[in-house]
């Protein structure tokens, strides 16, 4: 990339300005509001027609004379069309101060200045003050309900005058015939104050007649609609105050088309803000033009038009609908909704109309250079969104440089726009071979940091503002929701936010659709699960606690896992696929295909010619390819980790195989048992003791121990473990037939520390849960009942171990070492001179065994590094392990693993969560992992065995193999370095103590073959 492309694709990586000068202009235009505003404090009678007839008599008030709304207003316009927005908000205050007042508030002439503040407010990055105005707006207009009957609308056309194009705008917009409106409209209100009206309240006001710009008001009411719909989204549907709004701007009777058609683009933007589409589109659609001319409410009616259409399925018409309102405006003279016209207009097109947008907004923008900085800037960002879609990068970097251009000068303050660019410069960015993650300050990762700044952590003048309408959406959901759970209504508005964003969403914000995905959910889909289980529907509270356990880590993971899911995708082999997830592999972005090709051509790599400069061009390659798919607008197969299907989670699970998950939210476990084809589920409302009661069952067999004998003396721990499983299967029959050979557990919370092999079945003296069935874990339902691949049968193993066995003597630990690695042929010992890098062992080796103490820092979980020789090195951690091209073995076995579990106070299970999502996620299918690490000659007993079995059984048989032997070995305790001094003169030490032994935490897909299923 050269230095001016850099540039320019870095237009957006910092936060805009908040310390502006102002322009000779702005200075010009701010005397000319403070001169009008000290003009318009005295109260004025005027008692020529064309002011106003009429006074305040007794009601009292302050009435501004000449024109309604005032002068300051339309000259507070021109500085928030040229960009200025932080001098535009000042001088809206003042036009505001210049409205009129009575003992009722504020009339109807403050309508579109309320509006134009909270636009100011919109795009300056504070969604509730734009609230807050726009309802300021509608409470003005409710109040004075009834005031379109009062308008002359005889005046609201100038007879036999021609409207000529305005200066400057492409043919297009000279081409839109304008119809001559008035702006001087006689408005007659109030009655004649007297008891009887008093007595009936509502508004009271003296009879008046003005000429007023009733057309501004209007189109102020509609432009406030239309935003209020962005900001809510569909928490405004069945808004009592909407629909009030809606209803009092539906008038009837009038006889002159043109207002009516503009009566009816206004009603048409108010059930727009309804959420009422269905007769929103009607009515914008029929109101957008007159007799096939524009007045001034049909830019803002075909703006409406086009947002109901993009959130269609197919968003067909939009894009006609968006660029006609482009050339609308222009030809009204309204530059300020050109740019959001055109932001809509990219994200609707398709590739192949892409390059339509980008010509159309880079013609708009050039015109308005002029006219308004605020419609040219959002007009070039646009040009470069279209031009990125339309993979025209050249003319994308040339017109985001004319954003920058703009957004540098010191008199253009757009905060929502810059960020908006900052997307659009991390995507072409990524487009022209950057990525997220692979260096600490690329192009990418800047460009979308200051997006996420502006989104997620926005401050203005030292105050942190709410940005964006999602992050509002979920503060007002989580208000009204709060610890209240039940009924339909809360369960489907929950499922929207816990859903990917919809397709509406990513067309017209894909801004606000990063954000949707990234807000933190859990809160949200904790409550769902809390509705299924409150309504016992284990089906429900099974698919629910997926997702909730899914999320947790897939939010732990750059754009909130999106990028992760690609590289599953396009990994993925084609059997564990869905239909519709071959379908998107097959059919989606031509970036996918490419992207595809190469990770199938990354297995195929001959492994001596593979080293730290080939994986960082390949991952440049690749990571590149999958950041542009993840900033693509639309949804994507979530498979980091995979889903259950909701309405069928337990279909992969074969008969006589039992799925138990776990779900901790706050003191609550929700829990389900499947079985067979059915599942029930059951809910614990008091778990507080449950950390303690797992502590203490651990500290009894000797993990974590730190004073005195680690081994116990009897067996008096067996109480406390069948405690523990009365506790969480109250339903002892559970487990008392002989109906179940396999087990599958997802753990949660510190029942990751719990194992579960050790815990008697029916009493202290029943047999281990372990003895009587096969158990494996998953971190999540999705991973456990995943499709299992099919793999080529390779007996390479790989033993990575440093002084695990003996670590007081290096000698014997090398010996012991060499023995496991003798004991299965073709075992390879690491290091070993010319290995690919870490990433790639799996071209190679089909299994890895690690046999060194590790640790997860939770402050960075990704950073752990796997194999102890290469500690520290960038793609030797886990992180590494999970971007392209990483090619691992499929079996991994990390016996030294150290958890919470031996820790002071119990851990909360991420430790092992995380590690194994990101292992399965990252393409290794079995894992074996240990809760706490042994070593010694019992680990190395165990290990021997294991690596000998594995490349002919499996991982499955070969650990159940090597734990029995390890079981009914004699050991000795002086080759125990877990043991204490206390231990060490111990007689008789075997293998069945469960310090030794049930530590293990064995992961793997069930085979759908293993038998039949219901």
């Amino acid at each position: 990339m050269s230095d001016f492309q850099s540039s320019h694709v870095l237009a957006y990586s910092d936060f805009p300005r908040t310390d502006f000068s102002k322009t000779m202009l702005t200075r010009v235009l701010a005397c000319l509001i403070a001169a009008a505003s000290v003009l318009s404090l005295t109260p004025q009678v005027s008692f020529a027609q064309g002011s106003g007839l009429g006074s305040f008599g007794t009601l009292g008030g302050i009435e501004p004379g000449g024109r309604y709304p005032s002068q300051e207003y339309y000259i507070a316009l021109e500085i928030y069309r040229s960009g200025d927005l932080e001098n535009a908000l000042d001088a809206f205050e003042g036009a505001l101060r210049s409205t009129r007042r009575d003992i009722n508030g504020r009339w109807i002439d403050s309508i579109p200045v309320y509006a134009m503040l909270a636009e100011c407010y919109w795009h300056m990055g504070s969604v509730p003050q734009a609230r807050e105005n726009i309802d300021a707006a509608m409470q003005v207009a409710i109040r004075y309900r009834g005031w379109l009957n009062k308008v002359d609308w005889r005046s609201a056309v100038r007879d036999g005058v021609q409207v000529s194009p305005p200066p400057g705008v492409w043919p297009a917009a000279m081409a839109i015939k304008r119809i001559p409106t008035s702006d001087r409209i006689m408005y007659r209100s109030g009655q004649q104050v007297t008891e009887q009206t008093l007595i009936q309240g509502g508004v009271i006001e003296e009879p008046n007649l003005r000429a007023m710009d009733i057309i501004e008001i209007m189109r102020g009411l509609a432009i406030a609609s239309y935003r209020r719909r962005i900001i809510l989204g569909p928490l405004s549907e069945q808004d009592n105050f909407v629909n009030e709004l809606a209803e009092s701007t539906n008038v009837g009777g009038i006889p002159q088309p043109v207002a009516q058609t503009m009566v009816g683009a206004l009603h048409g933007a108010a059930r727009f803000a309804a959420y009422d589409d269905k007769r929103a589109f009607p009515e914008a659609s029929k109101s957008a033009l007159s007799s096939g001319g524009a007045h001034p409410l049909s830019a803002i009616a075909l703006l409406v038009q086009a947002s109901v259409l993009a959130e269609s399925d197919t968003a067909e018409g939009s894009l006609a609908a968006a660029l006609a309102c482009v050339n609308v405006a222009a030809a009204l003279e309204q530059p300020e909704l050109i740019g959001e016209a055109l932001q809509l207009a990219a994200g609707v097109a398709s590739d192949k109309e892409a390059n339509v947008v980008r010509t159309a907004a880079d013609t708009a923008a050039n015109a308005m250079l002029r006219k308004s900085r605020l419609a040219s800037v959002h007009g070039f960002v646009a040009s470069a969104d279209a031009a990125v879609k339309s993979r025209d990068y050249d003319a994308a970097t040339l017109s985001i440089g004319h954003a920058k251009s703009l957004s540098d000068r010191r008199d253009v303050v757009q905060p929502r726009i810059d960020a908006y660019g900052a997307f659009v410069a991390a995507k072409l960015a990524a487009a022209r071979g950057d990525a997220i993650g692979l260096k600490s300050n690329s192009v990418v990762d800047k460009a979308y940091g200051s997006m996420r700044t502006f989104a997620q952590q926005h401050r203005v003048r030292n105050r942190t503002l709410v940005s964006m309408p999602s992050t509002y959406q979920f503060a007002l959901l989580s208000q009204s929701l709060g610890t209240r759970i039940g009924g339909s209504t809360s369960d489907a508005i929950l499922e929207y936010f816990t859903n990917d964003p919809p397709p509406g969403l990513w067309r017209r914000d894909p801004v606000d659709a990063m954000t949707f995905l990234t807000i933190d959910r859990l809160a949200a889909l904790a409550m769902r699960l809390a509705i299924a289980a409150e309504q016992t529907d284990g089906v429900k509270v099974l698919a629910r606690t997926d997702t909730l356990l899914a999320e947790r880590f897939s939010q732990t993971m750059p754009l909130a896992g999106r990028i992760a899911h690609v590289r599953v995708l396009a990994s993925a082999d084609e059997q564990t696929l869905s239909d519709d997830q071959r379908k998107f592999r097959d059919q989606g972005p031509a970036e996918f295909k490419r992207l595809r090709q190469m990770v199938l051509d990354n297995a195929n790599l001959p492994a001596e010619t593979v080293n730290d400069s080939v994986v960082e061009k390949l991952a440049q390659q690749q990571e590149s390819l999958a950041t542009l798919i993840a900033f693509s607008r639309g949804s994507l197969p979530r498979l980091a980790p995979p889903r259950v299907d909701e309405k069928a989670p337990i279909q992969g699970l074969p008969k006589r195989t039992a799925l138990v998950t776990f779900a901790f939210v706050g003191n609550r476990l929700y829990t389900t048992f499947s079985l067979n084809g059915n599942t029930q589920s059951w809910t614990n409302n008091n778990t507080s003791r449950l950390p303690a009661m797992i502590g203490s069952v651990l500290r009894s067999i000797g993990v974590g121990k730190t004073r005195g004998a680690r081994l116990p003396e009897d067996n008096a721990w067996r109480k406390d473990a069948a405690t523990l499983l009365k506790f969480l299967f109250p339903d002892a029959s559970f487990f008392a037939g002989t109906d179940i050979d396999d087990l599958v557990i997802v753990p949660d919370g510190p029942l990751w520390y719990l194992p579960f092999d050790m815990l008697p079945i029916d009493g202290e003296d029943a047999e281990f849960l372990g003895d009587k069935m096969s158990i494996r874990y998953a971190a999540t339902p999705g991973l456990a009942v995943r499709p299992m691949p099919v793999r080529k049968k390779s007996r390479a193993v790989g033993l990575a171990a440093n002084r695990f066995f003996a670590p007081r003597d290096l000698e014997v630990n090398t010996a012991i070492t060499e023995s496991i690695v003798d004991a299965a042929a073709g075992s390879i010992l690491l290091p070993v001179a010319e290995m690919p890098p870490t990433t790639m062992l799996g071209l190679v080796l089909d299994s890895l065994i690690v046999a060194a103490p590790s640790v997860m820092d939770m402050n960075n979980p990704f950073a752990m590094s796997v194999l102890p020789y290469e500690a520290g090195k960038p793609n030797a951690s886990l992180g590494a392990w999970l971007q392209l091209p990483s090619q691992l073995p499929k079996t991994i076995a990390l016996a030294g693993f150290r958890s919470q579990a031996e820790a002071t106070r119990l851990g909360d299970g991420r430790d092992l969560f995380m590690t194994l999502c990101a292992l399965n996620i990252a393409g290794v299918d079995d894992v074996l992992i240990s809760r706490w690490a042994v070593g010694g000659e019992s680990s190395a007993i165990v290990l021997r065995e294991f690596s000998q079995e594995l490349p002919f059984s499996g991982m499955v048989d070969a650990w159940r193999r090597a734990r029995m032997v390890l079981r009914r070995s004699d050991l000795d305790p002086l080759t125990e370095p877990l043991l204490a001094h206390a231990d060490k003169d111990l007689e008789n030490v075997t293998g069945e103590e469960p310090l030794f032994w049930a530590g293990y935490l064995l992961s793997s897909p069930i085979d759908p073959n293993a038998a039949e299923k219901p």
